[in-house]
């Protein structure tokens, strides 16, 4: 992760029209990235893979959606810093409040979602859609280098720790997840009618797409918050 704060060119004065871009455009990512969940469920071809878990959850417990991503993603910091322990550094805590932020859109899309497809083209084309949405909001959000969303928060320190790519971590992440909440809805709730061929692609494929983002995107999006002089290449 960078510096909270973008530095000017000297490297001693704060630059802040940058930071505060930066940190919208962060924000806008965050938004995105709740708008393409919410979109991949909308289609109508099963729950999103980075919801399926918390859609369980919440179906159990009979509460809202954005209510148990918000719980599930504390849960993930947590794991983040059983995994850094000694490098757990306090600003990772600020996922708490960008949790927040997800499940509060999260509900928020889901009550005025306009998108219902009717057909399997128009499905079929939704659930495209909502893969662009989440792995260009994905992108956006890790490339700001402010701290990411939980999930993929966590997918970052297991990505860092094995030296492997964040996407390729992300689709073993995301299938995992699939399988566990899978497991859970039958064996609780005994029917899996909630998964479908989208959450199985997401699983399988979202990774892949955040990968292309990055290759098309990560450097304009450091270029643009941080200045060409300060630009790094994303390495996921």
């Amino acid at each position: 992760m960078r510096p909270l704060l973008v530095m000017g060119s000297d490297g001693t004065t704060i630059d802040w029209a940058r930071t505060v871009l930066r940190m919208v455009m962060y924000l806008a990512g965050v938004v995105i990235l709740a708008l393409g969940m919410v979109v991949q469920t909308e289609s109508g071809l099963g729950v999103a893979s980075l919801t399926c878990f918390a859609q369980v959850i919440a179906d159990i417990l009979g509460t809202s959606l954005g209510s148990m991503i918000t719980a599930t993603y504390c849960a993930y910091i947590v794991a983040q810093a059983l995994i850094l322990r000694r490098q757990f550094q306090p600003r990772i805590l600020l996922e708490v409040f960008f949790s927040a932020v997800i499940g509060i859109f999260t509900d928020f899309f889901m009550a005025v979602m306009p998108i219902h497809p009717v057909g399997l083209p128009a499905q079929v084309a939704t659930m495209v859609l909502s893969l662009v949405l989440i792995s260009f909001g994905v992108s956006l959000v890790v490339n700001m280098g402010v701290v990411p969303n939980a999930p993929d928060g966590l997918v970052q320190v297991i990505s860092e720790k094995l030296r492997c790519r964040f996407g390729d971590v992300k689709v073993v992440f995301d299938t995992s997840h699939v399988v566990v909440a899978l497991v859970l809805s039958w064996t609780v709730l005994h029917t899996i009618d909630a998964f479908g061929v989208t959450t199985v692609i997401a699983a399988l494929f979202l990774g892949k797409f955040i990968n292309v983002m990055n290759r098309l995107f990560a450097a304009k999006f450091q270029r643009t918050a941080f200045g060409s002089d300060r630009v790094a290449c994303a390495s996921q």
